[in-house]
């Protein structure tokens, strides 16, 4: 009877979850004439955005619940624009495609995505002989911000604590996104800095660790692209 219970009242709360969701977006829908869509806010919290994420860690309470790695509960053709900062990397790459595949359902002919992630190829950019300024600091940072057990600044240390960290499952350079991107239905794809764009609407939505911007810069890419 007790697991009965439990499950009948899973049903109820997922119900009204679902309920939910449904009155905020077609609240946002019938609202917004332009549309933008973030997937995995985080704390960054954009307005004028449909802000989606599955936990609402802005405790605003207007952050929409959105599994990206399922169909996103969004018509199709009816948005603008597309942001996720440091997402895609918490997924396989299966579910990223599909994440990619979804958003270029959802968006309009013409309108852009825009993707940041930690790039791979800079990480291993770390075991170059000869390493900048940046790189040594970022080392530093790195390994005394997150690497508790280390006691030296080697790349071995901080680039297997990030492939495992955090919940991370699939780390891409920016050939294996274009890649993706062009898979999903994109085209037009090019790479930006973190804070810049051709596009304004797409300038200055990066705020992963603005503790550390300098770092995030390093260890960031950036693409974005268009649909047909």
């Amino acid at each position: 009877m007790i697991g009965a219970a439990h499950r009948l009242g899973e049903r109820v709360r997922r119900a009204a979850r679902v309920a939910r969701r449904s009155k905020q977006i077609d609240a946002y829908l019938r609202v917004h004439s332009d549309r933008n869509l973030q997937l995995g806010t985080g704390d960054n919290h954009l307005d004028g955005w449909l802000n989606t994420d599955i936990h609402d860690f802005t405790g605003r309470g207007d952050v929409v619940y959105l599994d990206l790695r399922r169909r996103f509960p969004l018509p199709d053709d009816s948005f603008d624009l597309v942001y996720s900062e440091h997402v895609i990397e918490h997924v396989d790459y299966a579910d990223g495609l599909h994440s990619l595949r979804e958003s270029c359902r959802v968006l309009r002919p013409g309108g852009r995505i825009r993707i940041a992630t930690p790039s791979l190829e800079r990480l291993l950019r770390l075991y170059d002989a000869d390493l900048s300024e940046v790189q040594r600091r970022y080392l530093r940072w790195a390994r005394e911000s997150f690497v508790a057990d280390a006691d030296v600044d080697l790349p071995g240390f901080v680039v297997n604590n990030f492939l495992r960290a955090w919940g991370h499952r699939f780390v891409y350079d920016a050939q294996t996104l274009r890649h993706a991107l062009e898979l999903a239905g994109f085209v037009d794809v090019e790479e930006q800095a973190v804070g810049e764009s051709g596009d304004e609407r797409l300038r200055g939505l990066e705020h992963h660790i603005p503790e550390a911007a300098e770092f995030n810069e390093y260890e960031t890419i950036v693409l974005e692209a268009r649909k047909p």
